[in-house]
């Protein structure tokens, strides 16, 4: 068998090393088509990126946590030595599976190629919750890339998601981290801004002292720009991130920002995940139809008020998920569709009621979505103890001089770079996800790794897609879709704000839902290539270490391309050296 070198592609580099190893070990970065002297198409092995993976903000190798517990039995491992491995393949890139199992509004799922079927897709955040709550039953402790320790120093402003996410990062790769927050704790959003009913502390606690195991420093209680001096740092350290979240609410106008009984929504879950004693009242009215209001108004549920939520459109332009939705409607909040807030009536500096109008749904705006259009001539009056305003918010710079936009938001270059040796991610740049802060303060890390070693970051974003085009989807049986448990309904809201609501899944269930992965553009060795190929071509590979690939014997290869289209996942793809 001859072996013609060809010049590099991206696709072969990947299948080639995939399916040659060995040859790769051999001779380096070099690439070679072992098609011998055919002349016709034959299979080669290309690793394709799965939606789950393209559709997740935080860039998390999905398929690879779910086909490690699916595939137990094959690789002859025990169910707990395939639960940890899967940790530490999530662990890669993100630190928080506990967290995010439990807050995500899981994109992913919405992009998984099982939603082809009749089962629904994979119930990926309930798998990725239980994935991170046996890390922390077992005490995992995440792996260095790197072990030796770097000359160069990392600070962090903010210990939210983005910057944990992005010291983590920077630890695994060996850089002293030094992380400076302004609150009494770290976690950011996590921490103030989502109820323990949703969070519970001391499962942020124990997934924020895996980071600081690595090695990172967090020093709370202290703000850039009041109690260090952003100079200082640019003196001390090699590099700064900055990932201080949005925390300032954006208020409604003056006649209502002076009464006593009106707070923004970001500051309300502050005050309450702070441990504060917040009096609400019994009549609660929260502004607004994104995710910060729906949490607002369920807190305030559970302090024992009746809440209503007033949204200016209907409830097909609401901006949070269906699921929070229903959930709020389930703990008897009220949500009152094409209302908005036009006043107050105060009495001694404390709102007695909010005026509002009636609206109508119009053009389109610039988001996409029809306008509010008020109702001539249809006030009305809401009687309220308490106002909640969750309109926006925007990240507060008192202190800290950086160049932002008219709107107060930062905008990174394509290294994540906002000025020389300073970079940033999070709800600085927009308002977005957990997961997508996650994301950024990982791609920053990369990037700020290679900025200091001195080389150029290079991006692996060329991989194919699978998509349900390159499956055969009639290869997998339907399979039930595996869902959490639940506290009662009529127990969730009289628990307090530290009653979880979701159990999430049983180990039962966890198993059974790994199986209903259908791996999309890798191979899970079902074989279906070796059973089907008329020349007896194709046999299994155990040479290699991935031992997830089939090997070729391309001397008995006609071309009949019967393995490509045997094959379920889309990782077969057929391919003429004349042509590649």
């Amino acid at each position: 068998m001859s072996h013609k070198p060809i010049d590099s592609n991206p696709i072969l580099d990947s299948a080639l090393n995939w399916q040659y190893p060995e040859f790769a070990e051999e001779h380096g970065t070099e690439k070679v088509v072992a098609f011998g002297d055919h002349s016709h198409k034959c299979p080669i092995y290309v690793r394709k990126i799965p939606p789950c993976t393209a559709g997740c903000p935080a860039g998390n190798d999905i398929r690879a946590w779910l086909t490690i517990v699916q595939q137990s039995k094959l690789k002859n491992r025990n169910w707990e030595e395939s639960y940890e491995l899967a940790w530490h393949e999530a662990s890669k890139t993100t630190p928080f599976p506990a967290s995010c199992g439990r807050v995500c509004p899981y994109p992913c799922e919405s992009h998984c190629n099982r939603t082809k079927k009749n089962d629904g897709a994979v119930n990926i955040a309930a798998f990725e919750r239980w994935l991170g709550d046996y890390g922390i039953r077992h005490g995992l402790r995440h792996k260095k890339l790197r072990h030796e320790v770097m000359d160069k120093k990392v600070a962090i402003i903010g210990a939210g998601p983005a910057g944990l996410s992005c010291a983590f990062q920077l630890a695994r790769r060996g850089y002293p981290v030094t992380v400076f927050e302004a609150f009494a704790k770290p976690g950011g959003m996590l921490r103030y801004g989502i109820p323990a009913f949703r969070l519970p502390h001391n499962i942020l606690d124990a997934e924020i002292d895996a980071i600081a195991q690595m090695g990172v420093e967090i020093v709370c209680n202290t703000i850039i720009g009041k109690d260090k001096d952003l100079e200082e740092l640019k003196a001390n350290f090699d590099a700064i991130f900055v990932g201080i979240g949005a925390h300032k609410g954006i208020e409604l106008e003056s006649e209502v920002r002076d009464a006593v009984n009106v707070l923004s929504g970001v500051t309300f879950l502050n005050q309450v995940n702070s441990g504060r004693q917040v009096e609400v009242g019994n009549n609660v009215v929260v502004i607004g139809g994104g995710n910060t209001a729906i949490t607002a108004a369920r807190v305030a549920r559970r302090l024992g008020a009746q809440v209503t939520i007033l949204y200016r459109r209907t409830r097909a332009e609401m901006p949070t998920l269906d699921k929070e939705i229903n959930d709020a409607l389930t703990e008897n909040i009220d949500i009152r569709y094409l209302v908005a807030p036009i006043g107050i009536r105060s009495e001694n500096g404390k709102a007695l009621a909010i005026k509002c109008q009636k609206m109508e749904l119009g053009e389109l705006d610039a988001s996409g979505r029809r306008q509010a259009v008020p109702i001539a001539e249809s006030d009305f009056e809401i009687p309220c103890t308490a106002l909640i305003s969750a309109i926006s918010q925007r990240p507060d710079w008192s202190g800290l001089q950086l160049n932002t936009t008219k709107n107060g938001w930062l905008k990174p270059d394509d290294n994540w770079a906002v000025d020389k040796g300073i970079y940033a991610g999070g709800d600085v740049i927009s308002l977005a996800l957990v997961t997508t802060a996650i994301g950024h303060g990982r791609k920053a890390a990369e990037r700020i790794d290679a900025q200091l070693k001195g080389e150029r970051f290079q991006s692996h974003d060329d991989w194919q897609l699978a998509t349900p085009e390159t499956l055969r989807l009639e290869y997998y049986a339907e399979r039930e879709r595996n869902e959490r448990e639940w506290v009662p309904e009529e127990k969730r809201c009289s628990g307090g704000l530290g009653l979880e609501a979701d159990l999430g899944l049983t180990e039962e269930k966890f198993r059974a839902e790994s199986k209903r992965c259908m791996s999309c553009g890798l191979c899970f060795e079902c074989r279906q290539c070796l059973i089907f190929c008329p020349q007896t071509a194709i046999v299994e590979f155990p040479q290699n270490p991935s031992g997830e690939v089939m090997y070729t014997n391309y001397t008995k290869c006609v071309g009949c391309h019967i393995c490509f289209q045997a094959c379920p996942c889309g990782y077969i793809q057929m391919g003429m050296s004349d042509e590649l």
